[in-house]
């Protein structure tokens, strides 16, 4: 069995990163779009990434960027880029041609359908990411909204997925129990306010995933 791997997304601040680091988080996930409370600029994320205590790996989360910015985002010493919009082969193949970025793509699940075209995009990303869909109003992700997770069963995915979407310490043990991923991704559930992590929360949540 893979031993498990986390993503703490959200970042926004040194010492939290730095926090998570100590913790033996895997992924920091910095968000690039301009609605979310998570929202962090490319040069303040850049300022946060050169000081980190130790290396990690790094996310940036966009949502239907501008490609001519991705390399601005590569360079602002990101090794991943998550697409969690509607971005398309194409766009994919551009990240691929100009960029080193490894690829996490997004895909929002509230029907068997949703799964019909996730392994189109296998060539070209690293890993899948799946988080529950999101309402016309809602933002693209971060909307502490949990999918049906029955629904992966018998899906034949091409990727190893991070899963996503109201993920919580209570519910986390069900899906430990079941081997759903070796994959978590969360962000809402460690956090005192939107925007605002908690580090017991955010050591509680990484301790349960380790120690499984």
């Amino acid at each position: 069995m893979k031993p498990n791997k986390i993503k703490i997304c959200g970042i926004t601040d040194l010492s939290i990163a730095n926090f998570c680091i100590d913790n033996d988080a895997d992924y920091l996930g910095f968000v690039s779009y301009e609605h979310s409370p998570r929202n962090i600029s490319l040069h303040d994320s850049k300022d946060i990434i050169s000081k980190l205590s130790k290396p990690i790996d790094t996310v940036a989360v966009t949502v239907n960027a501008n490609i001519n910015d991705i390399k601005e985002i590569e360079d602002s010493g990101f090794n991943y880029i998550q697409l969690h919009g509607s971005e398309d082969l194409s766009y994919l193949g551009a990240i691929k041609k100009n960029t080193q970025l490894k690829i996490i793509k997004a895909f929002g699940i509230s029907t068997q359908a949703d799964f019909n075209n996730v392994n189109d995009y296998s060539d070209l990303c690293d890993y899948f990411l799946l988080d529950a869909k999101p309402e016309e109003t809602e933002m693209p992700g971060g909307n502490a909204k949990k999918f049906d997770w029955s629904l992966l069963g018998g899906q034949n995915l091409k990727k190893e997925f991070f899963l996503s979407g109201g993920l919580n310490i209570d519910n986390l043990e069900i899906a430990l129990k079941n081997n759903i991923t070796s994959f978590f991704d969360v962000s809402s559930s460690v956090e005192s306010s939107p925007g605002v992590k908690d580090k017991v929360k955010i050591s509680d949540f990484i301790n349960k995933v380790k120690t499984k």
